[in-house]
Formats: structure tokens, sequence, C-alpha cells
């Protein structure tokens, strides 16, 4: 995970005196014509342990599957302590990236990298996302999911925690609560549906990594109600993943309509309860500018939903722009969900 997140300060380092090669594969949401692989060890700890940094690189390439089918597509060499592109000879076609580590610099007890990047243009079609619905056995218990077009709920009963958010096949964005805690998560699906992973935040910090194996294909039976309307009933707000605008516009996307109409159920089925429909972006770009955004997309939501019915003295809006993050913002997934609605209730 540290290889992957964008995040320089969270590196990788092999078990002390493991012996050469060490060996990623990395699987892309869909096949990729790839020009060149960048290492980047720029946040190696070269000071304390010289020749940690990985050096010599082999890079095979697959469309069959993630062990089997793979050709080498090319190999060099990365400085000491920086960045450093291993190009392809000729742009080829992977679903699957083997990146394997023959040697570092010298450091003979620990081997370290700080990211792997990938560069190319998507080939092809999208492969046809695996089924979310089921039960995964977590470092955090077993989870439960459902998946209701793109909206996903479920639990997790050893927290006698519940989760609700969206999804776009395979990526998961939703908020989490177990007790008084709230917070939020990013998780993918692997391309055969049998392993989650992902980072959960709470106070707007990663806190660590949350992943599972599946173990059936339907999910456990939750004893909690996990709905918007419980979530607005028990905190009086609730983070709504899945409300999708064009990039760096105020227009609403088709895929919102899942999440909107989520809203909108909470609504009807509340009618004396007024709401503040509040967005939030992330740090990308300008206060001004990512303020001016986020009150221009909450107004847009608003909107939305007083032309589907809902009375407009029971709704306000308001943008904090980044002010309020809920994940970091130094990772793409913790952008992610930076990039959100939230619905408080007021008297």
């Amino acid at each position: 995970m540290n290889l992957l997140d964008g995040d320089l300060e969270s590196i990788w380092s092999s078990a002390a005196a493991t012996p050469f090669p060490h060996s990623f594969v990395i699987e892309l949401p869909q096949a990729y014509r790839l020009r060149s692989i960048v290492m980047d060890n720029t946040h190696t700890q070269e000071p304390g342990y010289p020749g940690i940094s990985a050096k010599t690189v082999e890079i095979w390439l697959s469309n069959r599957s993630a062990k089997e089918g793979f050709t080498k597509a090319a190999s060099g060499e990365v400085a000491q302590g920086a960045r450093g592109e291993i190009r392809l000879a000729s742009a080829a076609a992977a679903r699957w990236v083997k990146v394997v580590v023959t040697a570092n610099h010298g450091n003979g007890e620990y081997t370290e990298i700080g990211e792997i990047e990938g560069y190319g243009e998507p080939v092809g079609p999208v492969p046809p996302a695996p089924p979310i619905t089921g039960s995964y056995a977590t470092n955090y218990g077993p989870l439960y999911l459902s998946n209701d077009g793109g909206r996903i709920y479920g639990c997790y009963p050893a927290g006698s925690g519940t989760v609700l958010g969206a999804t776009d096949g395979r990526t998961l964005d939703f908020e989490w609560r177990q007790g008084t805690r709230v917070g939020t998560c990013s998780m993918v699906l692997s391309s055969d549906g049998a392993f989650l992973n992902g980072y959960w935040y709470e106070g707007g910090q990663r806190r660590g990594v949350w992943a599972g194996q599946r173990t059936s294909g339907q999910p456990g039976t939750c004893t909690q109600t996990v709905d918007l309307s419980s979530s607005l009933g028990s905190t009086g707000r609730a983070v709504v993943y899945g409300i999708h605008f064009d990039s760096d516009s105020d227009r609403l996307r088709p895929d919102s309509d899942p999440a909107l109409e989520q809203l909108l159920a909470a609504l009807k089925g509340s009618p004396g309860m007024k709401v503040r429909i509040e967005g939030h972006t992330d740090s990308t770009n300008t206060d001004a500018y990512n303020l001016d955004l986020s009150r221009r997309r909450a107004q847009a939501v608003v909107a939305w939903l007083v032309a589907h019915g809902i009375a407009a003295e029971r709704l306000a809006s308001e943008g904090f722009g980044k002010s309020r993050p809920a994940a970091d913002n130094s990772t793409p997934q913790g952008r992610a969900l930076n990039r959100r609605v939230e619905v408080v209730v007021v008297k």
C-alpha cells in the first residue's frame, strides 16, 4: 500500500536480511499501454542506512492474470536516494505489472522504496466490476457489505459499527460509525472480487489499513439499521458519498442520482426535518476558488432537491472549501474522500 498511496512520507521496507529479489504485482483497473515505470526513492532512509534504496529493477507485464503470463518488458537502475524512470523499449499493453528489485545500493540488511508510478494510456473497455455484496474477514473483524446500484451499506459486528457510502464499481468510499466515533474509508475490490484493501480515516487523518478476504457471496446479518435517516437521527449529520460533479464545475453528473435519491427519501420520510447541505473540496486549488466551488456545489444539491419536491424553506446551503478535511490531502485516496457533500440537521 505504501508504494501506491501517492505519499512519499510512507515508504516500503523489506524485512531484515530478506534475500533478493523483491517482487510486487500491481493490478491496473483495466489494460494500459505503458510507456514507463518510475521509482521514487527520494524519501528512503539513506542518511541512517546508506545503500538502502532499491537499485536494479526489472519490469514484467501480463494480460493473463496476477500469477501467469508475464514477459519481461524492461530493466534499469535507479540512482541512490533519487527518483528514476525506466522506459519500456516499446509501449506495451498490460493489465498486471510485476516490478522486481534485484539489488539495492549496498545495504546488507534492508531495502526501501518510496513510490512506484506507472505512465501510459488506458486501452479498450473497462472490465465489468465483480459483485461487492458479501462477507469479508478483515483486520477489524467480519465486514458485511450490500450493494444496491451505486449505494453500499453494511456493518462490522465485532465493533458494532456501520458503513454507508457509494461505489463506482470497484472503489468504495464510505462513512463508518462506531458508537460516538465517525470517520471515512476508501477501499478497492480486486478484479476477482476476492479481496478488499484500503485506508480508514478519523479526525481528518489516515489511521491505518482496512483490508480483508471475501468469505461468502452473501452478507451476514446486521442488527443495526443502516441508512441515511438513521445516521442523521443518530448524530444530526452524515456524509453522502456518491454525489459527483463535473471537474471544476457545479454540474451534477448523472451517476449522482442514487445518492441524491437516498437523500430525497430521508427528507421525505421526516417531513419536519430541516437540513443544511454542506459542500467540501480537496486542497488542489486556491482557498478562494475552493470556497466558491464548494458553495456552488452545495447550492446545486439544494436546487435538485427543490426540483424534486422538497420545500425550499427546509433547506440551506454552505460551502467550506478545503477547511474541514475528512481525510488527508497528501494522497489521491484522501483527496477523493474530501470531495464530498455533507448533510446537517438544523433546528
